[in-house]
């Protein structure tokens, strides 16, 4: 329940006088509710988690007891009584709640709309729909935006983006640097490997310590050897703020298992090696890859080496076929003899040679054997040889 905190900072003084004592009972619940979202909101602040949970507990059971009337409250002419009523139901957990949050949403008042969409995020109940989010994440409030990306978190996962994902690469240039942040955060929940370029382009280098900060977490948190990737967390290891380059150096780590040092020169150097090698199956050369990891047919582990030995081990050309005649066939670079063609030869790969018998044609192999029909015998020959 640490998520409300957040908006919490959104809602107005809470306003108590010119109240009928007829709701001198509504008056002390949401006095109380507001003290306690107060307490909550600097247990939070903290970072101890252990306050933040009793306080969540007391909210919880604070909402349980008036739950009707905190609903009521999302009706009544103060703004700031909604707000708090919007901000409590998140606490409820119950699916009655989901109608008038989603109600709330449509507010003119930005921090009803925010402390509603929150609460849908943090309700915990299946009945929430996904349709206040996608709107509110356009809303022209970057507080409305915020609070929209906040409880986005709790419905979104790494299995299941439910199709917010180019949506919040959008966000990523929102003009709000804590809507450019909350996208971070969940993007790095979800762990796309679509989101690195999104991220590259933009948040990697954004003017915001924090954003860059939480750029190379999410990259890390990721893991995806790209080396855009790689080379862009490298440059951030001179960034003149410290805890942006403790997260580039971390993010680093996770990546590429690599206990090396803080320093720029030292991951450059690195890298720099790394670029002149390879890795590749012995045995399957097309299963290659410029990072380490397993070939799809055998399963071995792929072996590291220079680009410059992939290279000398290729095989090199020695026979020379004209593409539009391949009966004209030679050992060396030519051009066609055919009347009116003339095209240069192209490299290829020398057929294989094959063997015949020379009086049962259909009898071929690939190696010198003898014709295994009955009452042959005889030797074969090179195809196209005559005995």
């Amino acid at each position: 329940m640490r998520a409300l905190a957040l908006v919490a900072l959104l809602l107005l003084p809470a306003s108590c006088g010119g109240t009928p004592d007829g709701e001198s009972k509504a008056l002390q619940l949401f006095d109380a509710l507001a003290k306690l979202m107060l307490e909550y909101n600097s247990a939070h602040a903290s970072g101890d988690p252990i306050p933040v949970e009793g306080y969540t507990v007391r909210l919880q059971r604070l909402v349980a007891a008036d739950f009707e009337l905190v609903v009521e409250g999302l009706s009544s002419p103060d703004v700031n009584r909604r707000a708090w009523a919007a901000f409590g139901l998140g606490f409820s957990r119950r699916k009655e709640a989901v109608a008038p949050l989603v109600d709330a949403t449509g507010s003119p008042e930005p921090v009803v709309r925010a402390n509603a969409v929150a609460s849908l995020g943090v309700l915990g109940v299946p009945e929430v729909p996904l349709e206040p989010f996608r709107r509110l994440l356009a809303d022209p409030e970057s507080g409305v935006r915020v609070a929209a990306l906040f409880g986005l978190r709790q419905r979104v996962d790494e299995k299941d983006d439910r199709g917010f994902l180019g949506i919040l690469h959008e966000r990523l240039s929102d003009p709000s640097a804590d809507a450019r942040n909350e996208t971070l955060i969940l993007l790095r929940k979800l762990r796309r490997k679509e989101s690195v370029a999104p991220i590259l382009e933009g948040a990697l280098r954004d003017r915001e310590p924090l954003l860059r900060m939480n750029a190379a977490v999410t990259l890390g948190a990721i893991g995806a050897p790209d080396s855009s990737a790689t080379r862009a967390l490298i440059e951030m290891l001179r960034d003149e703020e410290t805890k942006v380059v403790e997260a580039a150096y971390t993010a680093l780590n996770r990546i590429h298992g690599k206990d090396l040092d803080r320093s720029y020169g030292t991951w450059r150097d690195w890298y720099e090696e790394e670029l002149r090698h390879h890795y590749l199956c012995l045995e399957h050369r097309e299963a290659e890859s410029s990072s380490p990891g397993e070939c799809g047919t055998c399963r071995k582990k792929l072996e590291r080496v220079l680009r410059d030995t992939i290279k000398r081990t290729e095989p090199v050309a020695s026979f020379f076929v004209c593409p539009d005649h391949p009966e004209i066939q030679t050992s060396t670079p030519s051009s066609c003899g055919k009347p009116g063609c003339g095209k240069a030869l192209v490299a290829s790969k020398p057929p294989a040679l094959t063997f015949q018998c020379p009086d049962h044609p259909e009898v071929l192999t690939t190696s010198p054997a003898v014709c295994g029909k009955a009452g042959c015998g005889k030797a074969l020959v090179p195809q196209g040889k005559k005995n």
